[in-house]
Formats: structure tokens, C-alpha cells, sequence
């Protein structure tokens, strides 16, 4: 501290002034963008990711809508035959690979990896209003490719 005053008082006033003003501007320097601004763009961001996820949980809310609405106004028409082989000719026609299937009596459970979700809304569309399928549950995840979703499982049932 010693140093530093020696240094100040050896110093002109007219430096003194100077050394004085670009001091106070550091500061503010400092406080705009080493705190205001980054706050500040953190509130942006944080407003924009929030509009994103509602977004997205409009859309989800939307689309689980119509899969309601396609369940309770479905054909009432009974499926005949193989539940094995309906659900993966339906599969190869939306251009959709089945990772695993589990037949279980009138009912099948299939599981499917990264599938494009359009396709899927299809494809189930397909089994529930065009063979008359039921869909009872559907377990979706996020994929890391936009538009993309991993099947945990799907059970259908006649």
C-alpha cells in the first residue's frame, strides 16, 4: 500500500486527474460487463428456452389430444389375424424398423429406436383407425436429433 501511495504522489496532478478518470471508467467498464450484461443476457436466454418448452408442451398436449380423440372415435371393427404381422407390414409401410416385438396373447408390445415422430403419429393413426387396433399405452423419450423420438414401449391390443 506503501508503494502505491509513493507511486500517486509522484504523479503530476494533471496525471493524477487522468489516472483518475480511466479508474472510474474500469469500473463502470467492470460493472457493465462483467455483471450487468451477462445478467441480462442470462434473462434473455432463460425467456427464450421457457417460450421453447411451452411450445413444445403445446404441441405434445395437441398431438395427445388427437391420439384421445383417434382412440375414442376409432373403428369399432374388430381386428382379424396376426397382431405379429399387421404391426409390422404397418412398420415397412411408414418406413419404420420395430426393435423388438412381445406378443402377448390379444395384445403385442413393440419397441422402437430413433424414429422420426411424424411418421410414428402415422403409424400408429394407421393401427388404430385403419386395422381397428386399441392402443393402450405409449411410453415415448427425447432422442438427441431433432424430430426424432426413442419408442420405450407401445401396447397395442384388438
Amino acid at each position: 500500500m506503501d508503494n502505491l501511495k509513493a507511486w500517486w504522489s509522484g504523479l503530476e496532478l494533471r496525471e493524477q486527474q487522468l489516472v483518475g478518470t480511466c479508474g472510474v471508467f474500469l469500473v463502470v467498464g467492470i460493472l457493465y460487463w462483467g455483471i450487468w450484461t451477462p445478467i441480462a443476457n442470462a434473462e434473455l436466454d432463460a425467456e427464450r428456452g421457457l417460450q421453447a418448452q411451452q411450445n413444445t408442451l403445446n404441441y405434445v398436449k395437441q398431438t395427445a389430444n388427437k391420439i384421445a380423440g383417434l382412440k375414442e372415435s376409432g373403428n369399432k371393427t374388430s381386428f382379424r389375424g396376426s397382431l405379429s404381422a399387421a404391426v409390422n407390414q404397418s412398420a415397412g409401410t411408414y418406413g419404420l424398423e420395430i426393435t423388438r416385438m412381445q406378443p402377448q396373447g390379444n395384445k403385442i408390445q413393440i419397441w422402437m429406436d430413433d424414429v422420426p415422430f411424424d411418421a410414428l403419429l402415422a403409424y400408429l393413426n394407421d393401427l388404430v383407425q385403419g386395422k381397428g387396433l386399441s392402443l393402450d399405452s405409449i411410453d415415448l423419450a427425447e432422442s438427441d436429433l431433432p424430430g426424432l423420438v426413442k419408442v420405450r414401449r407401445i401396447q397395442l391390443s384388438q
